[in-house]
């Protein structure tokens, strides 16, 4: 079944935590864009060539807004002249969406649905997006499509040496309207408590950017979903909002490999405890060898009773419990 899933997160420059020893001082947007679509990247600003084994990227594409220049749908160039523009060394470099694709629509369906996604919401305000469409195997076997798009933080410039405005266009962040009302109208509804403040609170947050984009989203996939001939549907509202008493299920990410981790490591510790127990019985039995040989013919025999209780307790299958499959 077609699930909902939109995330906005931003890439800067600061790396959030400390610097490990000979590890990187900076995040690169370069890389960002080598891992999104699988092509080798030169970083300029660190003298380093990017590449990432991607195989799975099944589309890439730069969609710019009219009368771009031709080098902003180079990517290396691109993505280094972002990197230019900014000064600060905690700069933000692009914004990335994150979506989940239907699986119910073909692989040139799920593209097209993309493409005008993009191009409306974000390419028609003076956006460059960079589009990479990723269709890795998922834990239930099938197929998990997912499509990225990094876009750019500033309008573009021709006059300008990195071909980007020299400031940034805050609207696209938020605009300063709809920030003040929000802020303004939770500060009442935290006051007060009382419903209606609620549903103005809800009324004003729903005009935010990610809102908007995040309802758009059901509105496009719900759309493509309805020309392809398929039932299923996404919605982008809460689940209380959409009246389901269940809980919402946590997003996953590298957790639902942990069924593969557990047995893994599982191995590793039966070996570990294995020759531990070994070390021990050998030490006991040097014990008996020096000091009492009267009890050796018994201990032999309990040996073999200890070796087969270890074989079971280390070997025998372990259930865990189930991981949600994700898609």
């Amino acid at each position: 079944m077609a699930i909902y899933h939109l995330r906005l997160k931003v890439i800067s420059r600061s790396l959030g935590r400390a610097a490990r020893p000979g590890g990187a001082t900076r995040r690169s947007v370069v890389a960002a864009a080598a891992y999104r679509s699988g092509e080798r990247l030169y970083d300029s600003a660190q003298e380093k060539w990017f590449e990432f084994d991607k195989p799975d990227v099944i589309h890439k594409e730069i969609i710019a807004p009219p009368a771009a220049a031709c080098w902003v749908h180079d990517r290396q160039i691109l993505w280094n002249l972002a990197d230019q523009a900014e000064k600060r060394v905690d700069a933000q470099l692009a914004r990335e969406v994150e979506i989940t694709l239907p699986r119910e629509l073909t692989k040139d369906q799920q593209i097209a649905l993309v493409r005008s996604f993009v191009k409306d919401q974000f390419v028609s305000r003076g956006m460059v997006a960079d589009i990479g469409i990723h269709r890795p195997d998922a834990s239930d076997g099938g197929e998990q499509p997912h499509a990225h798009v990094l876009l750019t933080l500033r309008q573009l410039d021709p006059n300008s040496s990195t071909g980007f405005a020299r400031t940034k266009d805050r609207s696209w962040n938020e605009s300063p309207e709809v920030q003040r009302a929000a802020n303004e109208a939770r500060k009442l509804y935290n006051d007060t408590r009382l419903p209606e403040h609620k549903e103005a609170l809800d009324a004003i947050e729903a005009k935010r950017n990610v809102n908007v984009w995040r309802a758009a989203w059901s509105e496009y996939a719900n759309r493509a979903l309805e020309s392809a001939g398929s039932t299923a549907r996404i919605d982008h509202r809460t689940l209380e909002a959409q009246g389901i008493t269940r809980p919402a299920q946590p997003h996953l990410g590298i957790v639902r490999h942990v069924e593969h981790v557990y047995h893994y490591l599982k191995d590793k510790l039966t070996h570990w405890v294995a020759v531990k127990k070994k070390a021990a019985l050998y030490s006991e039995l040097q014990h008996y060898q020096r000091r009492d040989p009267a009890k050796l013919a018994e201990f032999v025999l309990r040996l073999a009773d200890m070796a087969e209780t270890i074989a079971n307790d280390f070997k025998r299958p372990t259930r865990i419990p189930e991981v949600p499959h994700e898609r």
